[in-house]
């Protein structure tokens, strides 16, 4: 089951970015529109739906029974780390692609693609899956994550400061997080009209996530990447050799089958989409970034179903 949901899932999900692509293609979205397209997605409709799924569908004692996941995902950072290091020096990666193409193979897409599917896998407890994994995720973005995202000649000027903290902290989602695991810790319950009215917001968040990737990859000349052999050895041990190594491992302990089939899909997923940006913002790796974003949101329409099968 947990293979043809996933299946079907991937492949609606790159119907959609295909649909993003061709309207990109016949300017019904224009590049200009696309930082303004990004920003309501991100800060507005992403933060409702994390809040939403969180606040309606999850209780204190399901996260606290699900508490191994933040173990789990620390020794994933740890191992990926290490994974990805070793890959670019032996790839001989040249500099600043070696730290973009670790940031890139690192962070997964939790929001746009694991959580429309873990809805699916996983009616009631998907959204507190990655929630709780987020609690690592994020920290590990937002700090180590970051500093890997910045060009070598820029380290030297990178100082912690309030504005840097503000960034982490004030961040829509991270905020979105927060809210909903006050709501369920005091046990606070969102009237009928309210959730109504939150689920029509979040409703259309995966449709226009995918489609803005599409918009994205029909504007971006970040292609060339396809000629990078770190690509293609990225995606073949980051999306498919350890997750079903992890699985297979992770199967033989007391663990509920069902926290091991999430987290192993969670560590099949393709770069997370905010990535680029980081390293547009912190370097001269943007289109190299987007060019992985791209190539492995399509491959994930292969690798992730050929995971859940290998494993599950």
């Amino acid at each position: 089951m947990v293979f043809c949901i996933t299946l079907e899932r991937m492949l609606i999900f790159f119907a959609i970015f295909l649909l993003g692509l061709f309207l990109a293609k016949k300017s019904v979205i224009r590049k200009e529109y696309l930082g303004d397209y990004a920003m309501l997605v991100t800060k507005v409709f992403l933060p409702v739906t994390v809040f939403t799924m969180m606040a309606s569908s999850t209780t204190a004692q399901m996260i606290i029974d699900n508490l191994m996941l933040i173990p789990l995902s620390a020794a994933f950072y740890a191992a990926i780390t290490a994974v990805l290091f070793l890959l670019a020096k032996l790839l001989r990666v040249p500099q600043d692609k070696d730290r973009v193409f670790m940031f890139s193979f690192m962070f997964g897409n939790t929001f746009f693609v694991a959580i429309p599917l873990f809805t699916a896998l996983f009616p009631e407890t998907g959204a507190m899956y990655i929630m709780v994994f987020s609690i690592v995720d994020q920290l590990v973005f937002w700090s180590f994550g970051v500093w890997l995202s910045t060009a070598r000649d820029r380290l030297g000027g990178r100082k912690f400061s309030l504005a840097f903290v503000k960034q982490v902290v004030l961040s829509p989602n991270i905020i979105a997080m927060l809210l909903s695991f006050v709501f369920i810790f005091i046990g606070i319950k969102l009237p009928g009209p309210v959730l109504t009215a939150l689920n029509m917001v979040s409703a259309p968040t995966s449709a226009l996530g995918m489609i803005y990737l599409g918009a994205l990859a029909g504007f971006s000349n970040s292609l060339s990447v396809l000629k990078r052999p770190e690509l293609y050895v990225g995606i073949v041990v980051k999306m498919i050799l350890l997750p079903v190594l992890a699985g297979k491992l992770l199967l033989l302990t007391a663990l509920p089958t069902e926290l091991v089939t999430a987290f192993v899909l969670i560590m099949a997923l393709p770069v997370m989409t905010v990535v680029p940006m980081v390293a547009t913002q912190n370097g001269n790796e943007g289109e190299y970034a987007s060019g992985i974003l791209e190539v492995t949101l399509v491959a994930s329409v292969f690798t992730m179903p050929l995971v859940a099968f290998l494993v599950l």
